[in-house]
């Protein structure tokens, strides 16, 4: 017996046969969903043959559903995927500016977003649950009159307009994204709704709880690390 896309299966082709007739007639939305996801690898593989970024780099053997969900700002931002890596449609990796996101090899990334204008990198084998969001940087002001100046960017900037071109308000002065790199060892795995922040480093082998909050300071390798804001519950070693 073996398991294919989450399901068992026989060697036998008789018996394969059977059990696929079985799955069409009692799970067809799961036959729906594995045809579905296996069209967007191969749609996506094909897009890439006549169409590259070159600020992306993909390892041998990388799956990935949708290009679309890797986005490396020209010129100078870089993502690279290490082979064998699986990147399913709920994933989002941003670059920015030059910001240097590596992910390692064999890794499992699903319902990850990663947002970076400094650098992110991940090891080895990582396997990240839904709903993990990773950012290097601050995305806005904490004093609220240079937030308020932000917002007011923000809105102006937005297209379309409906009120004829109104005056810009002036650009913001006295704010550049403040941040840290994120580092990620081997053989981590992030649990559902988890946030990492600039400047954490997780060693290697950690897990990171459900729901955790990851702020900037250094996770020795082979911890349980969780809470609001996250510590290091024990050592996975024993």
């Amino acid at each position: 017996m073996k398991y294919a896309g989450g399901i068992m299966v026989s060697k036998s082709s008789g018996s394969l046969i059977k059990q696929a007739w079985w799955l069409l007639s009692h799970r067809p939305t799961r036959v729906y969903q594995l045809a579905r996801g296996y069209a967007l690898f191969l749609l996506a593989r094909g897009v890439r043959a006549v169409w590259t970024n070159p600020g992306i780099t993909l390892g041998k053997n990388v799956r990935l559903q949708k290009n679309s969900s890797l986005m490396a700002e020209a010129p100078g931002a870089r993502i690279t995927i290490g082979e064998h890596s699986v990147i399913y449609e709920d994933t989002a990796i941003e670059a920015y500016g030059a910001a240097r996101v590596v992910v390692g090899s064999s890794a499992m990334l699903g319902g990850l977003r990663i947002v970076s204008r400094y650098g992110v990198s991940i090891g080895e084998r990582f396997l990240s649950s839904w709903g993990v969001f990773i950012q290097d940087y601050d995305s806005h002001p904490v004093a609220a009159d240079l937030r308020g100046q932000q917002v007011q960017l923000m809105v102006s900037n937005l297209r379309p307009r409906f009120d004829g071109g109104a005056v810009k308000p002036p650009p913001l002065e006295g704010w550049d994204f403040p941040g840290e790199t994120i580092t990620i060892g081997n053989d981590v795995w992030i649990g559902a709704n988890c946030t990492i922040l600039k400047g954490a480093h997780i060693g290697d082998g950690c897990v990171v709880a459900t729901g955790a909050v990851v702020l900037r300071g250094t996770f020795p390798g082979n911890s349980l690390i969780a809470g609001n804001p996250a510590v290091v519950v024990k050592s996975l070693n024993a």
